[in-house]
Parts: C-alpha cells; sequence; structure tokens
C-alpha cells in the first residue's frame, strides 16, 4: 500500500463518520468506555458523537419539540437519527452513565420509545464505570451485567490477548501521531492527526488503523515551522477546520482535548480483564477520573513539557465538565509563564463567519499579549 492509498483511506473513514451501521457494531456514546473489551468479544465499538456535520436528518415536529432547550447540539443531532431508524441496525448502543450528554440522551431515547416516536431498534444500555480504584468491585459487577446486556459471553483469553496486541500497536502509531504534532515544523500538523486518529473511531480494529497510520505518514505534509507553540484544551472537538483556524497563528503541539487526549484508554500491562478495567477507571486524561486533581495535574504536566507558549481554551456553550477546571488551570499556566488565551463558548458547528470571528479574536489576544 502506497503513502498516498493509505492517507486517502483515513482521509475518506474521517469524512464517513461511522456513516456504517452493522449487526456487530455497537455505539459508545461517552468517553472512557474501555473499548478493548468490546472488540475482543468480536464486537466493533463505534462512536456515536461522530455523525458527519452536514448530517441533515429530521425525525419531524413532533421529535423536535420534545428535546427541550438545554439538550446540547450532539445529543440533538444523534436522536434525530435516532428517532429516524438510522441505528436500527446496531448491535446495541451503550451509553457512559458519567457522562452528562451521555446520560441525558439515553433518558431521551427510553421516552422516545415509550411515546412511540422512535421504532424498535438496538438494545439500549446505561453503562456504570466509577473512575476511582477503590470501585474496582463495583466495574467488575457492571462489567459482568454488560455481557448479560449484550447476550454476548465474556471474551476468552486468547480473545483478550489478541485484541491486546492489536491495541499495543494502534497505541504506537497514535504516541507516533503525537511526536510528530509536538515536532513544530518537523512532523505533521495538528489538524492532520485529529483526522487520521478519528479515522479509527468508526469501528476500525487497532491493527488495521495502526498499519494505515504508519504507511500514510511519509505522505503527510510537514508544515513550516511556526513562531508560536500551542496547546488546546476544553470542550471535544472533531471538526479540521477549528483546527486549522488555529494554526494559521501557530502550530498545535499539545492536543489535550478530550476527543484526542481521552481516546483510546490506557492499556494494561498484562492482557486480563481485570487489567484493562482497572486501566480505564483510573485514566488520568479523563476529566471524571477520581480525585479531579489527578486530571488536572496531568493537563498541565502535559502542558508544560510541550513547552506552549500559549495555551488556548474552547468550550461548548453547554460545556458542564471541563469548563469548572479552568480557573484553576488558568492559574497554574500564569505561574509557569504560559499565556492563557479562552476563546469562551463555541459552537461545535462552525460556519466561515464563525471561523473568521475566532481567527480575529485570537489574532487580538496574540496582540495583546506580545505574541505576535
Amino acid at each position: 500500500m502506497t503513502p498516498q492509498s493509505a492517507a486517502k483511506i483515513l482521509d475518506s473513514a474521517y469524512a464517513m463518520r461511522a456513516t456504517g451501521v452493522c449487526a456487530d457494531m455497537v455505539g459508545i456514546f461517552g468517553e472512557g468506555f474501555p473499548e478493548p473489551l468490546l472488540r475482543a468479544t468480536g464486537l466493533q465499538p463505534v462512536c456515536m458523537h461522530l455523525t458527519p456535520e452536514t448530517d441533515d436528518a429530521c425525525a419531524g415536529q413532533g421529535v423536535s419539540e420534545c428535546i427541550e432547550p438545554f439538550v446540547d447540539h450532539t445529543v440533538r443531532r444523534f436522536l434525530h437519527r435516532f428517532a429516524t431508524g438510522w441505528y436500527q441496525g446496531l448491535h446495541a448502543i451503550i451509553f457512559c452513565r458519567d457522562d452528562t450528554a451521555a446520560l441525558v440522551a439515553y433518558q431521551y431515547v427510553l421516552e422516545f420509545r415509550r411515546l412511540g416516536l422512535a421504532p424498535a431498534g438496538p438494545r439500549l444500555i446505561l453503562w456504570n464505570l466509577v473512575h476511582a480504584p477503590h470501585a474496582h468491585d463495583f466495574n467488575m459487577r457492571q462489567l459482568a451485567k454488560l455481557w448479560q446486556s449484550l447476550n454476548t459471553s465474556a471474551p476468552t483469553e486468547s480473545a483478550l490477548a489478541s485484541t491486546w496486541q492489536d491495541e499495543c500497536t494502534r497505541a504506537d502509531a497514535l504516541a507516533a501521531l503525537d511526536a510528530d504534532i509536538g515536532q513544530n515544523g518537523a512532523g505533521i500538523s495538528a489538524s492532520t492527526a485529529l483526522t487520521w486518529r478519528i479515522a479509527g473511531r468508526g469501528g476500525m480494529d487497532g491493527r488495521q488503523h495502526a498499519e494505515l497510520i504508519f504507511a500514510a505518514r511519509p505522505s503527510a505534509p510537514r508544515p513550516a515551522r511556526a513562531a508560536l507553540r500551542f496547546g488546546l484544551i476544553g470542550s471535544g472537538v472533531t471538526e479540521i477546520a477549528l483546527y486549522r483556524t488555529i494554526e494559521a497563528h501557530g502550530a498545535i503541539v499539545c492536543d489535550m482535548q478530550p476527543m484526542t487526549a481521552a481516546w483510546p484508554v490506557p492499556l494494561p500491562q498484562q492482557p486480563t480483564a481485570d487489567a484493562f478495567l482497572r486501566a480505564a477507571a483510573s485514566d488520568p486524561a479523563c476529566a471524571r477520573v477520581v480525585p479531579p486533581d489527578i486530571h488536572t495535574d496531568t493537563v498541565l504536566r502535559r502542558l508544560t513539557d510541550a513547552q506552549c507558549d500559549a495555551v488556548i481554551c474552547q468550550l461548548h456553550p453547554d460545556d458542564d465538565v471541563f469548563g469548572w477546571d479552568v480557573p484553576q488551570i488558568s492559574a497554574h499556566l500564569h505561574k509557569r509563564a504560559i499565556q492563557f488565551i479562552n476563546l469562551g463558548f463555541i459552537h461545535p458547528v462552525l460556519d466561515t463567519a464563525a471561523l473568521n470571528t475566532i481567527s480575529a479574536a485570537l489574532s487580538h489576544e496574540l496582540q495583546q499579549r506580545g505574541l505576535t
């Protein structure tokens, strides 16, 4: 496979955003789910956040009237697709209970079915994972319940070992992408890395994803060295348009937004269900890990190690997780002499006018801090 053809496959997978649906796929709504355990059973996890922004699915006025104004854009778009029957071919949809958006989505889809606003379809499963070491016994009981809800057997030792090998290969490929964007002028851009990372969240197994990334890397353009090194934090971002807008002012060398930093979950040293679950529950990149200082300290350490000149924060208007950490992160960055630029609330769907506004605001903030 040539580098160009591998890159084309990854770019196409990113553009499709998990629009395919088949019986061995399980939708995952929320971050922090231990996907390797699911893959070891022969099922393929698919991220429910990745509906293309061009998607115009609409279930009609009746459904629209049921969705309250506080419901965020990602959930709203998912609910319309669910009500139109888009996900009927999935084996199941798993909702992570400690993810606020996922819990809201779960409550709505149950109500849609009760009211007859959505067709019968996949199993709907509420997944409980406490992100703390002391809750391991509870988490293991929840895993046993999950296999029952999915109507599948727990993965065998050999299947776990094989999946672990595949996921280790993926982890190496994603680590190479992270190292690339940190080189600023010698590696690929963060926007390309985002595209290729998200390409694997639509049902692609670990080894295939890794092989495509390693094959495609030689074909990726190497942008010229930028004068400024940026870190990116805040709400989850899937659109490369925002990245490219920021990259017009400097290089993103540390990407800590959750769609990149919190996926996939860390891998254990041993391929056992017990170890996979412990690793997922203690992920320091997960904003819901207990105690929360673990996540904050991880973000600050990685931003500092990346030698960022400025850290850019962006939040969805209905963010209810990361925004609470912003004052503390800002104060700690100030102590480290790293500039903090808060772009404020940004809608996840950005048209040209919105991107131009963001670019102008970023340019103004950089000038105010003497960074241009």
